[in-house]
């Protein structure tokens, strides 16, 4: 399953503003297709700010505070859970998704072990070891072993379910591309889906494994998936929505 074509939306950075005495954390993107400035609101992704290639930064707070009355009256009580953006090392202490979980991570040097990544109690320790590798490098490891083993457990479960069969599963690292189905039976599952919900992922794998009984996109296709996957249009939407935030996360510190 490819993404979308979005387009070329560039992440400036995550920002913190207040209005009305109430502190609004939002999502500043760039796109050289707009020529105003455009304002999103998502309950799990908070406040996203679109503005063109050219923008002066000191306006955009301007502009944040004029709607500020349409804003606190639509964004959610809640503060969102970002996705995290791994373009740095990973730091002691940083909280990481795991599907519905944000886990805490725990930062060790230890000169007699080798590198590795463990999760106890709803903490990852990870442990550099002899000091070889990044922490990045460490984590995104972890992500792929843990990935390996999930997504296999969901696709064995679902291919009962749906009187599906497949042969082995793959795990990729694409830009472009969420997951796959071929012809000889392999599944091609991108481990950044950990990233997602655990809903969006169990969405994805049976929308692959339903090209087990229909090779294209066609109404019986649609109509065969939502035999399993009512919500498939609002997951799908979901990945459409973090897009760019989950191509992000494959910058890795290396």
């Amino acid at each position: 399953m490819k993404s979308r074509k979005a387009g070329p939306l560039i992440i400036v950075g995550q920002y913190d503003i207040t209005l009305q005495g109430r502190k609004v954390s939002y999502t500043l993107k760039q796109s050289p297709r707009i020529r105003g400035t455009r304002l999103e609101i998502h309950n799990d992704a908070g406040l996203i700010v679109v503005v063109p290639k050219r923008y002066k930064p000191g306006e955009v707070n301007d502009i944040i505070e004029k709607k500020s009355g349409w804003i606190l009256r639509h964004l959610p009580n809640a503060a969102p859970q970002q996705i995290p953006l791994f373009r740095k090392e990973v730091d002691h202490g940083e909280k990481i998704r795991y599907m519905d979980k944000m886990i805490e991570v725990s930062v060790i040097s230890d000169g007699h072990k080798k590198a590795s990544a463990c999760l106890k109690d709803n903490k990852l320790f990870i442990c550099y070891g002899n000091g070889t590798g990044s922490r990045s490098k460490i984590l995104e490891d972890w992500y792929r072993q843990q990935a390996a083993q999930v997504f296999k457990e969901k696709a064995d479960k679902f291919k009962i379910e749906m009187g599906l069969s497949y042969k082995r599963i793959v795990i990729r690292g694409q830009r472009k591309r969420w997951a796959s189905a071929s012809l000889r039976g392999t599944l091609s599952i991108n481990w950044k889906l950990l990233l997602t919900p655990e809903a969006v992922v169990d969405y994805v794998i049976m929308h692959e494994l339903a090209h087990f009984k229909h090779m294209d996109h066609s109404k019986n296709f649609w109509d065969f998936l939502a035999g399993f996957c009512p919500d498939w249009r609002q997951h799908r939407k979901w990945l459409i929505t973090h897009e760019e935030e989950l191509k992000t996360a494959s910058t890795f510190a290396r």
